[in-house]
């Protein structure tokens, strides 16, 4: 890694922007760059800005009182800046810095109202990272890369602690060190994050435990009315399912019972109506009447025709007879007792059927005219044959009484088929009205029958009704029982039982688990839903915070492990570089003073508990100085600072405060060279830290630094002419009459080619 250039812009002296080039590295050399001017003119101000855009942290090394003095403050001629700006450009090829990226600025930018800024390659970063970022490449505002005026004493009066830190960026371990106290800045921070995580999980356990066992029971209680629910379920679903099914059974058998009701009814009205009707019809008195007057005017006219017959054939016998002297004829008297006869017992007849009330007291007069009829056919006979005495020759009647007799019979034969006919109607009429009083009496019975039968049906339609009603009553105390208890699931289960046929269950086995199941959400009692939520809240916050102590607990101990596995790097590195470095720095010392003998001494001390290792941090992000202990973290010992002992030769001094002046600043020379040759920076400014030595010490640094420049890139502030002289280029800085540096190049490789080629051309011109 080479430093290519330095920008300043409004730092201090420098208010115009100005660019340092340094001499990139040629052949074996990486080139030493010296800043030379007379005192006053702000050449110091060039490793001040280096030191600055590095991070330093401190005004008073950076010669100032507060953060603003190094903006340009302004002159008599010259306004002041409004900010001070410092850039390094480093080339990057070789990977020196951990970026991929082939050339790495790092900036530094202060405002006049205190805003700071620092910036690599343009992007904004904490100063963290730009230490970070140092202390893998080896180097760092603090480290041995920028020495200023005084410090190469500084080193050697410091106190072991101070030369501690000044050997650690030596060794190389600055960057294991910053990732040590970050990783001890973290594990601080988790412990203390551990410790209120515990001690509010303290606060929040107690209520846990008291919410999870509220919600224990509260889930035991939702376990115990889900089934209880079932059971319900079940109980009432079966009670409501048989209520029903009787409910249905009762309706149907009703609904039979009523439309049988209905056909009886209508039967009955029937009935009704058919024997009304028969009441309302007469029993045929006049008809019957009507009959008998016919039948007795016929009779009487038989009657009169047979008299008026009887006469005739008495007139025709009487003529006979008279004719007839020898023919013996039926007594007149005889004739007229049986005619007369005849007339009393026909007049007794009719007498009776006018007498008859009904058509059986009609009919049982038939036989009367029966009888008369058979005795007047038997008289008639008689009357017709004569008397069988003697034979005699029949005389001849009378041929009117003749005819006026064959009228009569005529008539009679008329009279006796309308007899017959109004007899037979008479018998037809008999028979009917018998036909209709049977069905009339049957039609009563019937009917009697039925109204008995419909009395029966309606009482058994008002049981029927009864016992539904009670069934329904029933049927709406359980449904408000069923809602009481399974409020809307009431209606569900209704539904259920109406679209799917349920298996018969018990509901008496059921009984004693439900109420049991009341018992014990009795037991329980209520718990308000709320704790549930509060639970949840509660427990996951307790979660997230033991869940947070988990990964506290194991990032501290990831922590640990670093810390461990951190400082056996440093320890390992301390050590080998420490090796490296003492014995560099007794060859550094015997090569200026001739001989002697100088030796760096580890001093080591208790070790402090891990528990307040925070407390003994090397350097705080701010530039604070505390002590870190650097250890593999198994010893109880740790390396607390480093003396230095010293012995110029021909001398038995031990403490360094014996030396003098010059030996010690050559004391200061060898420890700074042997650091530079032991773990080489990328580059070294070095501010007049020849200024204490003679001519013949000089020399000898120059040399040294020459032998330096093949590891290391040098920019010296310098007033020695010996430096001067191994010098790349030369930058001068001046003081111009505004109050401000300005800056003059001079490259000493073109001049010295300047000189051969002048040399060589004079040489051809002689």
């Amino acid at each position: 890694m080479i430093l290519q250039k330095l920008e300043m812009h409004g730092f201090k002296s420098f208010a115009d922007r100005k660019i340092l080039e340094f001499v990139q590295p040629s052949g074996r050399s990486r080139g030493i760059t010296a800043i030379v001017g007379p005192n006053g003119s702000g050449k110091s101000n060039v490793a001040d800005a280096v030191r600055w855009v590095l991070g330093e942290q401190s005004t008073k090394l950076l010669r100032g009182k507060k953060a603003e003095d190094v903006i340009f403050s302004g002159s008599e001629r010259r306004a002041r800046s409004g900010y001070a700006e410092v850039v390094l450009h480093f080339n990057n090829e070789a990977g020196k810095l951990p970026l991929d990226i082939s050339e790495v600025t790092i900036a530094r930018r202060i405002y006049r109202d205190g805003e700071s800024e620092y910036l690599i390659n343009k992007k904004k970063v904490r100063l963290a990272d730009v230490q970070l970022l140092l202390a893998q490449a080896n180097f760092g505002a603090r480290s041995y890369s920028v020495i200023g005026q005084g410090m190469i004493d500084n080193i050697l009066v410091a106190s072991p602690q101070e030369r501690k830190e000044f050997f650690d960026e030596a060794a190389g371990v600055k960057q294991y060190q910053l990732k040590r106290h970050q990783s001890t800045i973290k594990m601080q921070a988790a412990k203390e994050n551990l410790g209120q995580a515990e001690m509010l999980v303290n606060e929040i356990e107690p209520r846990v435990r008291s919410l999870s066992r509220q919600v224990k029971r509260l889930e035991e209680r939702d376990e115990l009315q889900n089934e209880l629910h079932d059971l319900h379920h079940q109980y009432y679903g079966q009670l409501w399912f048989e209520l029903q099914q009787d409910i249905n059974h009762r309706t149907t058998e009703l609904n039979k019972r009523e439309q049988e009701w209905k056909d009886r009814e209508s039967t009955l009205e029937e009935a009704k109506r058919e024997l009304s009707k028969l009441e309302r019809e007469e029993t045929g008195n006049d008809a019957f009447t009507e009959l008998q007057s016919k039948f007795q005017k016929l009779m009487s006219e038989k009657s009169v025709l047979r008299e008026r017959e009887l006469r005739v054939r008495s007139r025709i016998e009487i003529a006979e007879q008279v004719k007839k002297q020898t023919a013996t004829a039926m007594p007149l008297s005889k004739i007229i007792e049986g005619v007369r006869g005849l007339g009393d017992r026909q007049g007794q007849a009719i007498k009776s059927l006018q007498t008859a009330k009904d058509l059986k007291a009609a009919q049982a007069v038939v036989p009367n005219f029966k009888s008369v009829l058979d005795d007047t056919v038997t008289l008639a006979d008689r009357l017709e044959r004569p008397a069988p005495e003697i034979e005699a020759k029949k005389p001849e009647a009378d041929p009117a009484l003749v005819k006026e007799l064959e009228g009569l019979r005529q008539e009679i034969d008329t009279l006796e088929t309308q007899l017959k006919e109004t007899q037979k109607t008479l018998s037809t009429y008999n028979d009917s009205e018998r036909k209709k009083k049977e069905k009339f009496f049957s039609l009563q019975r019937t009917l009697q029958e039925k109204i008995s039968s419909a009395h029966l049906l309606e009482r058994g339609l008002g049981d029927l009704r009864i016992e539904l009603a009670r069934l329904e009553t029933r049927r709406d105390s359980l449904e408000q029982e069923m809602s009481a208890e399974l409020g809307e699931r009431a209606e569900r289960i209704k539904k259920e039982l109406i679209t799917d046929k349920k298996p018969t269950i018990s509901t008496e086995s059921l009984r004693p688990r439900i109420e049991k199941l009341r018992y014990q959400l009795q037991m329980i009692g209520g718990i308000d839903p709320e704790v549930v939520r509060e639970y949840q809240e509660t427990n996951e916050r307790y979660t997230y915070l033991v869940g947070q102590i988990s990964d506290l607990n194991k990032a501290i101990a990831d922590l640990e492990r670093i810390i461990v596995e951190l400082d056996q790097t440093i320890r390992t590195h301390s050590e080998t570089a420490f090796r490296k470095l003492n014995r560099e720095f007794d060859r550094y010392f015997k090569l200026l003073f001739g001989g002697g003998k100088a030796e760096l001494i580890q001093l080591t001390a208790a070790r402090v508990r891990k528990d307040d290792q925070a407390e003994a941090e090397t350097e705080n992000l701010n530039g604070d100085d505390v002590e870190v202990p650097a250890d593999d973290g198994q010893s109880d010992t740790y390396i607390a600072g480093v003396d230095i002992t010293a012995t110029p030769p021909g001398k038995k001094i031990k403490h360094i405060n014996m030396l003098s002046g010059g030996e010690r600043a050559l004391t200061s020379i060898a420890l700074i060279c042997a650091i530079m040759i032991s773990n080489p920076s990328p580059f070294v400014l070095l501010d007049e830290v020849d200024a204490a030595l003679d001519e013949s010490n000089a020399d000898k640094f120059a040399s040294i630094l020459g032998e330096l420049a093949e590891k290391t890139q040098f920019i010296v502030v310098s007033h020695n002419r010996y430096t001067m002289r191994r010098a790349n280029v030369l930058y001068g800085v001046t003081m111009r009459d505004d109050g401000t540096s300005d800056l003059l190049s001079i490259n000493l490789e073109e001049v010295d080619t300047f000189k051969e080629e002048r040399k060589t051309k004079a040489k051809k011109a002689a």
